[in-house]
Order: C-alpha cells, then structure tokens, then sequence
C-alpha cells in the first residue's frame, strides 16, 4: 500500500502523485509500478513508469495523464491527498544508470517524458558526467509535461542538454522548435552520441518511428531500448 502524501497539477489533465510506500523497496530508473484500485463494481490495474528517482527513496513519485479511455487515469486525477493506493512492484527492465553507458539520448512523446524524469534526477543527484540530451515531442505548448521542471534540471546537470518539438500550437512556448522528430532533425541531434545508448517512451507509433530513423542513421538494435504506451 502506499500513501499520496503530496501532489502537483503539471497540466489540465496531468497529475503528479507523491507516494509513501508502507513497505519501501528498491528500484532502478525507467522501473514502474502497478496501481489497483476498485472503482465502480470493477477492479482495475494499470502500470506507471516511476518519475523519481531512487536517490530521493523517501518518497515515489508516478504522473498520470487522463487519457480517452479514463477508468484509472480520471481516478487518479481526483482523488485527494491522504487517500491510499495499492500498489506493487518494481518491474521492467526499462532501466538505465551509470553501468549502462555513458552516453545517453532519450526521445519522449506526451506523457512517456515520465522515466527520463527519474533519469535527470538520478544523473544530478549521483554528480555523474553523463552526456545527456533529451528530445521530447508534445502536440501543445500547454500539454508539455514538467515543463519549467525539466528547463530546471538540464542547468543542474554537467553534460545535458534538452530539446523540445511542439507539432500543432506552441501556445507561447517560444524556446520550442515547431514540427516533428523526423530525420533530418534526429540525425543533426544525435552528432556525437552516436555510440550511446537510445532510449525511448511514449504510443507504438512514436516508438515505431523513432525505430526506424535511428536504424536506418545507422545506430544499431542493441543499443535501441523502449517502453511504449497504448
């Protein structure tokens, strides 16, 4: 079981959950849980990628954006601080930390910026001299999750440095580039880390995508990970 003993509203539909487990365990970034909870006359389980990482093992954190179907999300997204969750985990092997490699991209669309949450939040914590770039795609400027966040913590890191791509109506973001990871973007980005690793989240045609590009920009498979939603 765990406790939501804080929150944050990160967008109109986007919620942030601070968790204090009764029985704390160990986890690795890029891991997630399973949340169940009865809701109606039905039992529903889902997973959410853990967005703290476990230097900050005080507490976990998950983010949870209400989607089209919005059984758990819309629960998640309402019910108040104080009230408990059961939960259980870790699990995946959607992990990355400072044995994997040194280099690091991670490409995000919508909410999969989730785990390379935890990722920045690890590399800063642990003072390591990760070379770090993340590519994150959101449809709206209003629908960027952590969005003054992550600005915040690419200046705490030694080597990182972030990008964002908003693809319909940058809603004032004027930092953000206007279109889509495509090719041409991915292969000017990449320069440099090209022996790292590639990490990726977000719906199967993101992931797909971002697939095909890296490969055919000659990265290879071993050295593409994911995790995909939807």
């Amino acid at each position: 079981m765990a406790t939501i003993i804080a929150d944050k509203r990160e967008t109109k539909d986007t919620r942030t959950l601070r968790l204090e487990l009764s029985n704390p365990f160990t986890w690795e970034p890029g891991q997630f849980i399973l949340v169940k909870a009865e809701i109606g006359l039905q039992t529903v389980s889902r997973a959410y990628s853990i967005a703290s990482s476990p230097t900050r093992d005080e507490y976990l954190e998950i983010t949870v954006q209400q989607t089209e179907h919005p059984t758990m999300s819309k629960y998640l997204n309402e019910i108040p601080v104080g009230y408990r969750l059961a939960v259980k985990g870790p699990y995946g092997k959607f992990i990355w930390n400072e044995t994997v490699s040194d280099k690091l991209v991670c490409l995000a669309a919508g909410s999969g910026i989730t785990p390379f949450r935890a990722f920045m939040q690890y590399i800063i914590d642990k003072d390591l001299d990760t070379k770090f770039k993340l590519l994150y795609s959101s449809k709206y400027g209003d629908t960027v999750i952590y969005e003054k966040e992550l600005l915040d913590l690419v200046k705490q890191m030694k080597n990182g440095e972030y990008e964002l791509s908003i693809t319909r109506d940058k809603k004032g973001l004027d930092y953000a580039r206007f279109g889509r990871i495509d090719k041409d973007y991915l292969a000017e980005q990449i320069k440099g880390y090209e022996d790292g690793y590639f990490y990726k989240c977000g719906s199967p045609g993101f992931i797909a995508s971002m697939r095909e590009i890296l490969l055919g920009l000659g990265i290879p498979e071993e050295r593409l990970k994911r995790e995909q939603w939807g």
